[in-house]
């Protein structure tokens, strides 16, 4: 019986400190959300934070911005990603190939760098007077670095699209290459017997079988991005801004009062997280079933 339970023991420390610090401040943080705040002199249940929340316009436009920006990386990421295990997975089958492994540590190579260098990274290439404004200056396809198309700290948030976009791509491709490597040399073999191409070897083997972890991949990225901070915070603009720098805004630059709408921004965020994974898992479970994987 020790043996048995004595690795669970030894964990117990670490994961009750995890527990208690992230479970005890979400749970902090919605008390606050709902009014109870006795630092203030709080200590009913209201809904008045929320109510605020849902009747301010800058509530929602950072809502709508959060929502777009978080779908279109995630998109993009998830496209890229795919083309990259794709990609690497016909090298490999390729008899031809023998570059493999530097391929993939060059398609891996994004992953070692931590989010806020990446967006520093996007900021020195593609600012109105950074690297790739130059280079169009140089070659004449623009007058002026002026004329460069503004993508960093842009109301829209295509600094924060394209960093999150190269940044992920890298991920969702490790997440779909070991289901890929699942797929057996002499798949392939007999859909060239039967006249199948490339492309509908793709279409009919290998998009099917990479789905399922193509769209948890897409999921994760999605949730990611909606809920992180450096990056937006880095490359966006003040107003409006994404939900985590919106409640960041609230959180710092207003009184004690303010506070309780900054954490029911945070708990919004949690909510909604936990909403669409329930439907990527509810999806994901339907798939499998009529798939016959279940």
């Amino acid at each position: 019986m020790w043996q048995k339970s004595k690795p669970y023991l030894l964990l117990l420390p670490a994961i009750g400190t995890i527990v208690l610090l992230f479970f005890g401040g979400l749970f902090d943080g919605l008390l606050k959300s709902l009014g109870y705040f006795p630092a203030i002199g709080e200590t009913g249940f209201e809904l008045t934070a929320y109510t605020e929340l849902f009747r301010s316009s800058a509530f929602w436009e950072s809502l709508s911005l959060t929502v777009r920006v978080a779908a279109l990386s995630s998109l993009i990421s998830a496209v890229l990603g795919a083309a990259i295990a794709v990609s690497l997975f016909m090298l490999n089958e390729s008899a031809k190939s023998r570059n493999t492994q530097l391929w993939h540590r060059m398609f891996q190579l994004p992953l070692t760098i931590p989010h806020l260098v990446g967006g520093y990274i996007i900021v020195l290439l593609f600012m109105q007077s950074g690297f790739m404004s130059k280079i169009f200056a140089n070659f004449g396809w623009i007058g002026e670095i002026q004329e460069f198309p503004v993508l960093v700290n842009d109301p829209f948030g295509w600094g924060i699209i394209l960093t999150y976009a190269w940044k992920e791509a890298p991920f969702v491709s490790l997440m779909i290459y070991p289901v890929l490597s699942r797929i057996h040399r002499s798949w392939r073999d007999v859909s060239r017997v039967y006249g199948a191409g490339n492309w509908s070897f793709i279409r009919e083997i290998v998009l099917p079988a990479i789905l399922p972890a193509w769209t948890i991949a897409a999921f994760i990225v999605f949730v990611f991005t909606f809920s992180a901070f450096e990056v937006p915070f880095l490359l966006g603009v003040t107003y409006p801004s994404m939900l985590p720098v919106y409640s960041y805004q609230l959180y710092t630059s207003g009184t004690l009062a303010d506070r309780p709408e900054a954490l029911a921004v945070n708990i919004i965020l949690a909510a909604l997280t936990i909403l669409l994974g329930l439907v990527v898992y509810y999806f994901s479970k339907r798939w499998n079933v009529m798939k016959g994987w279940d």
